[in-house]
C-alpha cells in the first residue's frame, strides 16, 4: 500500500498536474475499493485461497493492459488542452479495481494479522493506503511546483508514461509466465 504501485504512482503523476485538492474524489475511490477489498478479503480469505491461478493470471494480465494504457496516454498527451478535467471518483475506483497485486497485499496481511477483528484490520490497510496516496500525491505536487516549465512537463509526462508502461508490463510477463 506505500510501495510504488498502480494507485501511488497515478497519485504522484496526476498531483504534478492538479492540485492535490482537485485528486481528493480520485484518491476516494481508490480508498474505498481498499476497504470494500479488504472486508471482502477479510472475510472470505479461505475461499479466496483457493482461487483458480487462471483466474488469478487473468486480473494480473488485465490489469497490466490497462496500466500500459494509462501510461501511453500520459507520454502521449499534448499540452495545449482547452480543458483538462481532474481524475473522478469512478476513475479512482476502475484503477484499483484492476490493481492485480492489491488483493495479494491484503491477503498477506489477514494471513498474519493477529487478533484484530476483520472490520478494524480493514479499517487500518484503507487508513494506511489513504496515506500513502496523501504521501505521494504531496510528493507529486512538490515537482509539479519546482519543474513548473511546460518543456520540463512534458519530459515528466513522457518518463512517467514510461514508468506506468513497465510496471503493466511487468504485470502482462508475470501474468503470461506464470502457471
Amino acid at each position: 500500500m506505500l510501495s510504488p504501485g498502480p494507485a501511488g504512482l497515478a497519485s504522484f503523476l496526476l498531483a504534478t498536474r492538479y492540485r492535490v485538492s482537485q485528486l481528493v474524489p480520485f484518491q476516494l475511490g481508490i480508498v474505498l475499493v481498499y476497504a470494500v477489498v479488504a472486508i471482502a478479503i477479510g472475510l472470505l480469505t479461505e475461499q479466496i485461497s483457493g482461487l483458480s491461478p487462471l483466474a488469478i493470471r487473468v486480473l494480473q494480465f488485465v490489469g497490466g493492459l490497462f496500466i500500459i494504457y494509462l501510461g501511453v496516454q500520459l507520454a502521449r498527451r499534448t499540452q495545449h488542452v482547452t480543458k483538462q478535467y481532474s481524475p473522478t471518483l469512478l476513475n479512482g475506483v476502475m484503477l484499483q479495481c484492476l490493481n492485480p497485486k492489491f488483493p495479494g497485499v491484503v491477503l498477506a496481511v489477514f494471513a498474519n494479522r493477529n487478533s484484530q477483528s476483520t472490520l478494524e484490520t480493514a479499517a487500518i490497510i484503507s487508513l494506511v493506503g489513504a496515506i500513502g496516496l496523501l504521501i505521494y500525491s504531496a510528493a507529486g505536487a512538490l515537482l509539479r511546483f519546482r519543474q513548473a516549465t511546460e518543456k520540463r512537463l512534458r519530459a515528466v509526462d513522457v518518463l512517467s508514461g514510461a514508468l506506468l508502461c513497465a510496471v503493466g508490463c511487468w504485470f502482462v510477463l508475470r501474468a503470461l509466465l506464470d502457471g
